[in-house]
């Protein structure tokens, strides 16, 4: 899958959409800041099939999706933690 920037919001929201190939994804990410040290991570993934891809993503591709992601999200959070500076207590 080939991918192009959808849109960009710098530091808030971006875009990118899978152009070429029997699934197409696309995903919308939104960081919005809850507090000065938190904020809240939206990822909205979607799918578009294209030839033998129309019969996939409903029967494997969005299912493999939702397994998939609560695992990926949270290995993003690690590293996100990993990286924030420690404030002195």
């Amino acid at each position: 899958m080939a991918p192009t920037i959808a849109s960009t919001v710098v530091d808030r929201t971006w875009g990118v959409q899978g152009i070429d190939g029997p699934i197409r994804a696309t995903v919308d990410v939104t960081v919005e800041p809850l507090t000065e040290t938190s904020s809240r991570l939206t990822i909205v993934v979607g799918f578009d099939g294209h030839g033998i891809g129309k019969l996939l993503v409903p029967l494997i591709v969005r299912r493999q999706a939702q397994k998939e992601m609560p695992a990926n999200v949270e290995a993003l959070k690690r590293r996100v933690e990993a990286q924030q500076p420690q404030h002195p207590a």
